[in-house]
């Protein structure tokens, strides 16, 4: 949950900052999106890619090879 609280106050300093008015819906929205991928990015924050060479050449508009 303490993830969650984060997303909320970030949520609703951005909405201020950019002057974005946005009903609880939609705020519950942008935190249900959050709420499925946030583990998945965490994971990848916490993922150790020491051993993972680096794509040579990589272009971003392509599937990797």
């Amino acid at each position: 949950m303490e993830s969650e609280a984060a997303f909320r106050s970030y949520l609703e300093w951005a909405l201020e900052v950019f002057g974005i008015e946005a009903d609880e819906t939609e705020c519950a929205v942008m935190s249900g999106v959050w709420s499925v991928y946030e583990p998945a990015i965490a994971e990848l924050r916490e993922a150790d890619l020491s051993a993972v060479d680096p794509e040579p050449d990589a272009d971003l508009s392509r599937a990797p090879r």
